[in-house]
């Protein structure tokens, strides 16, 4: 008898969290299967997903959504999708959040669904909540059911299973029916989907599908299948097949698609991502400067496209940053100190001997497509500047190319800085806010030609740590050469490249914002805003004395 063939189906849209999350997900089914692997994802995060020609991707726009609900629902236009694109006889719907920890073959998939169309497994509980199974069954009667089909019968206790969605196995005219049966409905129902506070979502479908339309056809898997810290103890056990980093409906943190990039490193020997040589000669250099910088590097160097020249400059860290660059041909320079930014990137761009350089920030993540298009776009205009957009953990984007610091948006940023926000933004609308004469280049990524970047004096080492990128821009703008902006959208985690205290870094972001005024708007407009940011601190401490002194008097009574 021949095995079944599978696919696995897939949703990634939205905050670029599910993206990089949906990149360790993809890396570990291509690891562990021969399957082919459907996702369903938006323009920001296609990019970041690795290349293989195992993956199938449709790219939705994500910015359609109107309703928190959608993008779950949206898992049900993804396996529409895979139906149609996929000849499969089994379906494997998985979260963006999950990994598979070992090799997985279409022969164990069969016999986890034996004798039924589909399955998934009982999710027992909640961490930390006290839920129980009949909490459970009164959530599903009191509001999934209601809202989905309050005219279907709920279970008996003793055969009511609150599935979870996060993993699904199912034949395709299954799923095909559930998807016919879901639009129906949807078709009659509010299209926000909420009931009081509670979201109705896929999951809601899944179980009423189960427990009350075609009862007695969805087989329970055991625990292996679906291990979520979010309701196992012991989180994540060597013996699951499935490790499944739900977080609630509320998108992978940070720390969430680290633990799953370290756990799947932690699996069988393989490559993590299918990094395909670009096509493109080993002539870029990425510099990557690093102080305390452990919890990224080793994810940022994971990520970087294959076939070039690597080099890490560590401003002595005191963690273990340098136990994590353990990448095969890495050069690694030690400085004893910290010698700031601007000193180290120096060094690494001397250090190199590529035509070309990226400048990276460890808590940046680089794509090959992003790579290719810099460096075609370096060998048209060879004397430019290029650097990305890129896109926060929230979502939000940033332009790469920056418009100039005028005396104004140097008070302003100092006023934000120093407890002054409402000021700040008044100044923020006022005509000449930004310098628009001149641009400059925010050196998360940023890519330039090793002669030209030689030719303008590098980075200026008088400043310790931020503006020297602004410095560069101004110093581009002054020889006349252009700083271009890339029509691509780079993650960048920002603040997670070094490990330092908030009040550190708002420090050295004021001394370098008076180091520019004073070099390029003179000694008497940076005397002011010294005078200010004095002005501010003292204003900020009285605050915090008095703030101090009602809380004992408080305590006090």
């Amino acid at each position: 008898m021949n095995e079944p063939t599978v696919a696995i189906c897939m949703l990634a849209i939205g905050k670029p969290g599910y993206a990089l999350a949906a990149r360790e997900a993809v890396a570990s089914f291509l690891r562990n299967t021969d399957f082919e692997i459907y996702i369903v994802t938006d323009r920001f995060s296609s990019p970041i997903l690795p290349p293989s020609p195992r993956i199938h991707l449709n790219l939705l726009d994500a910015a359609r959504q109107e309703y928190r609900a959608d993008g779950f629902l949206a898992k049900f236009d993804a396996l529409a999708w895979c139906l149609g694109q996929s000849s499969a006889e089994i379906i494997i719907q998985v979260d963006a959040d999950t990994i598979l920890l070992r090799p997985l073959s279409a022969a164990e998939v069969s016999t986890a669904l034996g004798e039924q169309r589909m399955a998934m497994v009982e999710q027992t509980g909640i961490a930390g909540s006290g839920m129980t199974p009949g909490d459970f069954q009164e959530h599903y009667s009191k509001r999934s059911l209601a809202f989905i089909d309050g005219s279907a019968a709920a279970p008996p206790a003793i055969s009511f299973r609150y599935f979870n969605s996060g993993v699904v196995l199912a034949f395709r005219d299954e799923l095909q029916l559930l998807l016919e049966w879901v639009a129906a409905r949807r078709l009659l129902l509010p299209a926000d989907h909420s009931v009081g506070a509670h979201m109705i979502a896929d999951q809601d479908y899944f179980q009423v599908w189960t427990n009350s339309v075609v009862p007695d056809r969805c087989a329970s898997l055991s625990w292996q299948w679906n291990h979520c810290g979010h309701w196992d103890t012991g989180f994540p056990r060597p013996d699951a097949l499935i490790a499944h980093f739900s977080n609630f409906c509320n998108g992978p943190e940070f720390e969430t698609v680290l633990a799953m990039h370290n756990l799947l490193a932690e699996g069988p020997a393989g490559p993590l991502l299918d990094n395909a040589a670009t096509g493109q000669p080993a002539d870029l250099a990425f510099i990557i400067i690093t102080y305390n910088s452990s919890k990224i590097i080793g994810y940022c160097l994971d990520a970087l496209p294959d076939q070039h020249e690597i080099i890490v400059v560590d401003n002595a860290s005191t963690d273990e940053t340098l136990d994590h660059v353990t990448h095969e041909g890495v050069t690694i320079i030690r400085n004893k100190n910290n010698e700031g930014f601007a000193a180290a990137a120096n060094q690494g761009a001397a250090a190199a001997s590529a035509k070309y350089l990226c400048f990276l920030n460890p808590d940046c993540l680089v794509t090959s497509a992003a790579v290719e298009a810099a460096l075609s776009t370096l060998r048209r205009k060879p004397d430019a500047m290029i650097v990305p957009d890129y896109v926060d953990w929230h979502g939000g984007v940033t332009a790469g190319r920056q418009p100039g610091y005028s005396r104004l948006k140097l008070t302003a940023d100092l006023l934000d800085n120093n407890g002054m926000a409402k000021w700040a933004r008044r100044l923020r609308r006022l005509p000449f806010y930004h310098d628009h004469k001149w641009s400059w280049p925010l050196a998360a990524a940023l890519f330039v030609r090793r002669e030209t970047f030689h030719a303008i004096g590098g980075f200026d080492e008088s400043y310790f740590c931020y503006m020297e990128d602004v410095a560069v821009g101004f110093e581009m703008a002054r020889r006349g050469l252009e700083i271009v902006e890339l029509d691509h959208v780079l993650p960048h985690l920002g603040q997670q490249g070094a490990d330092i205290p908030t009040s550190v870094r708002i420090s050295l972001i004021d001394n370098a914002r008076l180091k520019f005024a004073e070099l390029h708007y003179g000694r008497a407009f940076a005397a002011t805003l010294r005078g200010l940011r004095w002005v501010l601190h003292r204003r900020l401490g009285i605050r915090d004395a008095l703030r101090r002194k009602r809380w004992r008097a408080l305590e006090g009574r």
